[in-house]
């Protein structure tokens, strides 16, 4: 598998430069890539709505409830066809759930600390990037354009992060690929 994945060592170059350059594209044109953000949750919404009908028909087949995952489904499709037809409502409201969320688990993250204070060294460094993580989240709730510039910026730095580790991982499997090219061929002389 290792010598496979070896040969093909251009394909993960290739992904790297195009993250690359999604990252710094998604960072130079900040409102493109969060309708496309929102455009892509769509499909993925209408997608995961449609199986999870499907599952829950299969279910029905078996033991006649289905209804849970109809209703999930139906929520689904219904979230991927406002995301695609209005791409605005569904970027307010994934940026107002990513500051909630923040918030809970900022939160949470904060308690666990302090519940474990007494089993584990340095727990005011989780309970600070708890807090850091919940204060994020009001900054969002309080100013979703925050979370807009957040998120897309997050989305860029990744792709560029990712697409340097492709690339690297690439170098490594292209000297791989040398190495074991070179070893066939003392092989067979």
């Amino acid at each position: 598998m290792l010598a496979t994945a070896a040969r093909q060592w251009w394909v993960l170059i290739l992904q790297g430069v195009l993250g690359i350059l999604f990252g710094i594209f998604a960072l130079f044109n900040p409102d493109i890539t969060i309708v496309s953000l929102a455009l892509l949750f769509g499909a993925w919404a209408i997608v995961s709505g449609v199986a999870s009908i499907a599952e829950g028909w299969r279910i029905a087949e078996h033991r006649g409830r289905a209804w849970p995952f109809a209703l999930s489904g139906v929520v689904s499709i219904v979230a991927g066809i406002i995301a695609i037809v209005l791409p605005p409502a569904a970027i307010s409201g994934l940026i107002l759930f990513l500051g909630a969320w923040l918030v809970v688990s900022g939160l949470t993250e904060a308690y666990a600390a302090y519940k474990i204070r007494d089993e584990i060294d340095n727990e005011w460094l989780l309970a600070i990037a708890g807090i850091a993580r919940a204060a994020l989240g009001v900054i969002i709730l309080v100013a979703p354009v925050v979370g807009v510039i957040f998120v897309v910026a997050t989305v860029g730095w990744f792709a560029i992060l990712g697409g340097l580790m492709a690339i690297a991982l690439g170098m490594r499997l292209r000297r791989l690929n040398q190495a074991v090219g070179g070893m066939h061929r003392s092989a067979t002389a």
